[in-house]
């Protein structure tokens, strides 16, 4: 029988009262969908058959999140961003959180913002909406109600839930193209809040907290006078291992500085994919269907996250690797983020102009500057599997994770990707350099 998929610890005293506070949301407050309008426009149907450059976004959203694990690496930050000596470390990210909420952005992007865009995303125009609508069809295939990430038990089958949000300020009226597209390729409705006010934080909030199965509490966007429009994006993923790892024990771990500490971990002797690569080392954890993880190990001293080159060619050959039997012996993980600040990832993802002077006009006559853009994560993985969520949020504002013949031993600091198996998607990406928890 499966084991009890314990809640994170730091969010098991709040679990009870999330629940409680959803349902206290439609008494006492907006609730999560007050106010919806849904475009007369009916989804478009896109397969990743259909779509060309389903590959190159796949691409692009791994450099995305390759470039939020370690921002500096990427580029100079420009405009409203502290500078990248300031920017504190991210351990868990959503590539592809982001990518869908700056795609959704694009397509009311024109000129240089448009291109800028284009070029981070991975494709151009109606190739870029096409491949994104084909993906989130493609994991809409285990689309299901997020609160399963509060239950006891990891459902037998996977659950991935997407979902989107444009949320506009009172009065602010967006040009109905802008609306239609995110309609038909994202499958996002509207709603109308004051986002000058608590109020339109409150319904900020509600949205937050249902689309993340109550693991993210309240939006990270702040109300400010100037705010006209919200972008939301949310995905959740609760997913057991293929095979089970068993009970915790401790076991030692190298921190950055050397210090060895112990930390909660779980083994087993599994029959997957292994690979190495310039001294880097991996292997693909399958959940029950339709995704996997990779944990992949540095050479030792070096920084945990690879650069797009290794993680491509890692990602190549644990494709093309024949499973056979490991020990792996890995961390347990608890980890959930404050809200990350993503404007020093964009502005080194090449971004940097949608701080300050970006063309949206495709969105509406008025001159839209991004005055926010946050992200916050979940992540708890055991010996039974996987809890995670991801918010991502952008603010535009009118100017002013068998008997052995081989060992995998995860005992320094790691980067874990998880993503869906048929398109290799990257849906989370964790760099660990301290498990303990």
């Amino acid at each position: 029988m499966r084991r009890s998929f314990r809640p994170p610890t730091r969010l098991a005293a709040v679990v009870p009262a999330a629940v409680a506070s959803a349902l206290a949301v439609s008494a006492c407050g907006p609730a999560p969908d007050a106010g919806l309008v849904v475009s007369d426009v009916g989804r478009n149907g896109v397969t990743v058959a259909d779509t060309a450059s389903v590959d190159d976004v796949v691409a692009a959203t791994q450099r995305l999140g390759l470039t939020m694990l370690d921002p500096t690496t990427g580029g100079d930050t420009v405009g409203q961003c502290a500078p990248s000596d300031q920017v504190a470390p991210v351990n868990v990210v959503s590539p592809a959180s982001l990518a869908v909420a700056l795609a959704m952005l694009a397509e009311g992007a024109e000129g240089h913002t448009a291109q800028e865009l284009d070029a981070a995303l991975g494709a151009t125009g109606t190739e870029r909406t096409d491949a994104y609508n084909a993906l989130i069809a493609a994991v809409g295939e285990y689309d299901g109600d997020p609160g399963v990430a509060q239950d006891d038990d990891l459902p037998e089958r996977p659950v991935l839930h997407l979902a989107d949000q444009v949320v506009l300020d009172d009065g602010f009226a967006a040009k109905q193209d802008y609306l239609d597209a995110l309609a038909a390729a994202f499958g996002a409705g509207v709603q109308q809040a004051d986002l000058s006010t608590q109020d339109g934080k409150a319904v900020l909030d509600a949205w937050v907290q249902k689309h993340s199965g109550g693991l993210i509490e309240r939006s990270a966007i702040e109300p400010d006078p100037d705010l006209r429009l919200v972008l939301q994006n949310a995905v959740v993923l609760v997913a057991g291992w293929q095979t089970p790892m068993g009970d915790p024990f401790d076991a030692p771990f190298r921190l950055p500085d050397g210090t060895e500490v112990q930390a909660e971990a779980v083994g087993e002797g599994l029959h997957v994919a292994r690979a190495e690569h310039d001294g880097w080392t991996a292997v693909r954890l399958p959940y029950t269907e339709g995704f996997h993880a990779d944990v992949i190990l540095p050479p030792e001293g070096e920084d945990p996250v690879p650069d797009d080159a290794v993680a491509t060619a890692l990602d190549a050959a644990l494709t093309a690797a024949e499973p056979a039997s490991v020990q792996v012996t890995m961390p347990t993980l608890d980890i959930a983020t404050e809200p990350v600040d993503l404007c020093p990832a964009l502005s080194a993802a090449g971004l940097g102009g949608l701080f300050t002077d970006p063309d949206l006009n495709g969105i509406s006559d008025k001159d839209l500057v991004i005055q926010q853009a946050a992200q916050q994560a979940v992540l708890k993985v055991d010996g039974d599997g996987t809890v995670a969520a991801a918010v991502t949020e952008i603010g535009a504002a009118v100017t002013s994770a068998e008997i052995a013949d081989d060992t995998f031993t995860v005992d320094r600091p790691y980067t874990l990707r998880i993503a869906h198996a048929p398109t290799g998607w990257p849906l989370f990406l964790a760099s660990i350099s301290d498990p303990r928890h």
